[in-house]
């Protein structure tokens, strides 16, 4: 296994109150601690793009200001590139490309070009590298045909590319992407993760992404952190989330209504099957049992069944699921 470039180890993130009069001050009414972060941990080799998911408040931000050395943990360590992010965090910010969930740091009055020209500055880099980054990463994001437009001309999508032209413009080891496509539509953000994918995988970055749209976790098809809470609830390949939680959906139409508030009232009593739902005839469940046992349950109810029909559980609903297992185990 390739040394991990993102190592976190049972980061632990607690956040004291504020003194009383800075709460007056702030108009906050928070007067205990609150833990942001509970015991995570994770690895992010090159080449590899970590989806962080999880409901707001879970815990993503704040993971992601203690890797860019914005705020320290409470416990636990964490390090890019061997370099400590409370220690050495001047190292890690000028290795690191950062892209914020916003484009409020994007100067609208300036052209692409005048964005990244400054950025390059403020990177230390040489006049003659900026110019030759700036053609290279406009082109790169696809923006190399509005070098020479202004932010505000530019749409939600144009302007996610900038940011991340941006994270990218000093040619960073690893990157970290807090919801990059959050402002921008389905076609676009469609278009956004897959060219994040190929950057990430012609640069052999390592790559932390956190999202809220399941089709971007779906497509990107990589690692999985997904945080409740601040707690760690499952970290890991995609695939192994699913074969650890997903249960088949089973859907069962029925002639009549009765029919089917019958069949849930037999169906639901098995160890091991959950009702989904029992609406207008039809009867949703999720159940690992085969189907000839759920029949042969339902044998005096055969005549009034229309159609059955097995599917794979969407991954919205599971990780609902999963999530709410966490909540329920936790509280």
């Amino acid at each position: 296994m390739p040394e991990p470039v993102i190592r976190v180890e049972n980061v632990v993130k607690v956040y004291e109150p504020s003194e009383w009069w800075m709460r007056i001050l702030l108009r906050s009414s928070v007067d205990e601690p609150v833990l942001a972060l509970d015991g995570v941990s994770l690895d992010v080799e090159q080449g590899t793009i970590c989806a962080v998911v999880g409901p707001n408040g879970a815990g993503k931000s704040t993971l992601f200001r203690i890797l860019t050395g914005l705020t320290t943990p409470t416990s636990g360590s964490a390090s890019i590139a061997g370099w400590d992010c409370e220690t050495e965090s001047a190292k890690i910010r000028s290795r690191v490309g950062f892209m914020p969930a916003e484009d409020r740091t994007i100067w609208l009055r300036h052209t692409c070009r005048e964005n990244l020209e400054f950025h390059g500055r403020l990177q230390g880099l040489r006049e003659a590298k900026i110019q030759r980054r700036v053609t290279e990463t406009l082109d790169m994001v696809g923006l190399g045909h509005a070098a020479d437009r202004a932010g505000f001309a530019l749409s939600s999508g144009m302007r996610a590319r900038l940011m991340l032209a941006r994270a990218l413009f000093h040619e960073p080891d690893f990157l970290i992407l807090d919801e990059p496509t959050g402002a921008v539509d389905p076609v676009g953000s469609y278009e956004l993760i897959e060219l994040i994918k190929r950057i990430t995988r012609e640069a052999d970055l390592a790559v932390l992404l956190s999202s809220h749209r399941i089709d971007e976790i779906e497509a990107l098809h990589d690692r999985v952190l997904l945080l409740n809470e601040g707690r760690m609830v499952f970290w890991g390949d995609l695939d192994v989330l699913r074969s650890e939680w997903e249960q088949p959906h089973i859907t069962i139409d029925f002639d009549t209504r009765n029919a089917a508030r019958s069949a849930e009232r037999i169906l639901s009593a098995l160890d091991g099957v959950d009702t989904v739902s029992c609406a207008d005839g039809q009867l949703v469940l999720d159940t690992e049992l085969p189907i000839g046992s759920l029949l042969h349950q339902l044998n005096g109810s055969l005549d009034g069944i229309e159609s059955l029909s097995r599917s794979r559980m969407r991954l919205q609903e599971l990780l609902a699921k999963i999530l709410r297992a966490d909540s329920e185990g936790g509280s």
